[in-house]
């Protein structure tokens, strides 16, 4: 995070605002200014004080983000469970709607899969 600096001359050197415009971004009232638009200006100011504040407050506050970041990472995993659910019901539709020997091939080839790596641990062992 950069900080404003102190010049020697008493003038504050440009920070890093983000997506946020600096606070002098509107010229102050002339000096010919009623009370109403110098009010007007201060609360325009105010206002915009209040906004930077929030916008900063949000970006040191770890554990929202963390939460907002969490909520975001369990909507993708519900849409892709539900991708998945969509799938499986699809290949099992196909599979009842088979013929006996595709249906055998699904069946068997995952026990024969699961056979294989059972060899091979116990070759391994001995």
């Amino acid at each position: 995070m950069s900080h404003s600096t102190i010049e020697p001359t008493g003038s504050a050197a440009p920070r890093d605002q983000g997506e946020h415009p600096e606070m002098t971004e509107t010229p102050p009232p002339a000096k010919d200014a009623s009370a109403d638009q110098i009010e007007a200006d201060i609360a325009a100011t105010r206002e915009r004080l209040a906004e930077s504040v929030d916008a900063l407050a949000d970006k040191v506050n770890v554990k929202a983000r963390a939460q907002e970041k969490a909520d975001q990472t369990k909507e993708q995993a519900k849409e892709k469970l539900g991708q998945a659910k969509s799938k499986g019901q699809e290949l099992i539709g196909r599979a009842r709607h088979a013929s006996r020997p595709v249906q055998l091939a699904i069946v068997s080839v995952p026990v024969l899969i699961v056979l294989l790596i059972v060899k091979s641990i116990r070759a391994h062992r001995s």
